[in-house]
């Protein structure tokens, strides 16, 4: 197996547990449904992680016609962003089905917001991942979307209004779609 071959192993490990945590946790907002009315601020930004994992999994085939020689360093940085995205998807929602009394919101407010976090320091580190080793300016059309992928989610994370949250993230969702449609390749 080529050193390749070993390096997305590692990467589609990485993505998987996140993918698991996240579905898992949208079966357990199913299941509590009843007891914890769902809030769709949060669903809707674990569909945008959804999304953008499935979009690094689906641009992990473009790395090795990229990238002629792996070092330890890019191979930390390939970690580091599925890291990233793991963090966010297990953040987003609880770990595990809310009971009476507990609600969405509320786990929101205090470990989701978290989530929004570790998804812009994914795009940070997309940012300069990019500038570095492919040479994209952070002045070029890809680095405005990743401008407002980074900006976004942090002032939805700390807005004190939730009509301020709910705005940002209906306006994330087209710019996640718009960016990942740009980004990904229709086929390889």
């Amino acid at each position: 197996m080529d050193s390749f071959r070993w390096l997305a192993v590692t990467l589609s490990i990485l993505l998987g547990l996140g993918v698991t945590r996240l579905l898992s946790a949208l079966i357990d907002v199913f299941r509590s449904r009843s007891q914890a009315r769902p809030d769709w601020v949060p669903l809707t930004w674990a569909a945008c992680i959804f999304l953008w994992q499935i979009q690094y999994w689906w641009a992990i085939e473009e790395l090795p016609s990229l990238v002629k020689v792996w070092t330890m360093g890019s191979f930390l940085i390939l970690v580091g962003l599925a890291l990233l995205l793991f963090a966010a998807a297990s953040l987003i929602l609880p770990a595990t089905r809310l009971g009476a009394g507990e609600g969405y919101r509320a786990e929101f407010e205090r470990d989701g917001r978290w989530a929004l976090v570790a998804l812009s320091a994914y795009f940070v580190l997309a940012l300069v991942t990019d500038w570095l080793f492919w040479g994209v300016s952070p002045l070029s059309r890809w680095g405005a979307y990743l401008v407002g992928l980074i900006v976004l989610p942090l002032v939805s994370a700390w807005s004190p209004s939730r009509r301020v949250a709910e705005a940002i993230t209906v306006l994330y969702v087209p710019l996640s779609i718009a960016a990942i449609l740009e980004l990904s390749p229709a086929a390889y």
